[in-house]
C-alpha cells in the first residue's frame, strides 16, 4: 500500500476520532443513552488502534529492508502489506480470545462487529493484491484465451510464492528482534 494513501487514511481517521470525541462530550453533557456513549467510545478506541497500526507502518525503518541486495519497491510494498495483514490477524486473534472470555452480550456484539470489520479489511487487501490478475484470468477464460489465463495464473502463483518468502523473512526478523 502506498505511503500517501496511508497518510490520507490516517488524516481521515484522526478527523473521525476528533468528531467522535466531540460527540461523546456533548452526549455526556446532555446525558444521552449510556449505551450510545459507550458505542462511540468503543469506536474511538478501535480507530485509535487503527491509527497506531498505520503510524507504525509509516514510521518503519525502510533502510533496514533495503539492506537486502536487489530489493525492489514491489517487494517492499508486499512486505509492508504482509506485515499489515499479520497485524490485523493478530488483532483478530486477540479479539477472539476476548470474545471467549466475554460474559456481556453488548460487549460480545461489539467484539463480533470489530472482528467482522477486520476480516472484511483483510478480504479487501486480498482483492487489492490479486484482484486485477483474477479479473484478467476470468476475461481470458471467457474469451477462450487459455494460454493467457494459464500465464496469469502462473504470475499469481509467483506472487504468492514471493509473498510466502517475504512473510517467512519477516517472521525470522521478528524472532531475531525479540531474542
Amino acid at each position: 500500500m502506498s505511503k500517501h494513501k496511508l497518510i490520507e487514511l490516517q488524516k481521515i481517521i484522526q478527523e473521525r476520532i476528533g468528531s467522535l470525541t466531540e460527540e461523546v462530550e456533548i452526549a455526556t453533557n446532555v446525558k444521552l443513552n449510556p449505551l450510545y456513549i459507550a458505542d462511540r467510545k468503543d469506536e474511538i478506541e478501535f480507530l485509535r488502534w487503527t491509527a497506531t497500526v498505520i503510524y507504525s507502518i509509516l514510521n518503519q525503518d525502510i533502510d533496514r529492508k533495503q539492506v537486502q541486495i536487489g530489493t525492489t519497491k514491489i517487494r517492499l510494498d508486499l512486505a509492508d502489506t504482509i506485515e499489515f495483514e499479520n497485524t490485523l490477524q493478530n488483532r483478530i486473534q486477540e479479539l477472539n480470545l476476548k470474545l471467549k472470555d466475554c460474559n456481556n452480550l453488548r460487549e460480545s456484539d461489539i467484539l463480533i462487529n470489530e472482528i467482522d470489520l477486520l476480516e472484511s479489511i483483510l478480504e479487501r487487501l486480498s482483492d487489492l493484491k490479486y484482484g486485477d490478475k483474477a479479473r484478467a484470468i476470468e476475461i481470458a477464460e471467457a474469451n477462450n484465451d487459455f494460454k493467457q489465463a494459464i500465464r496469469l495464473r502462473k504470475q499469481i502463483i509467483k506472487i504468492q510464492d514471493t509473498e510466502d518468502e517475504i512473510s517467512a523473512q519477516c517472521s525470522n526478523t521478528k524472532l531475531r528482534w525479540t531474542s
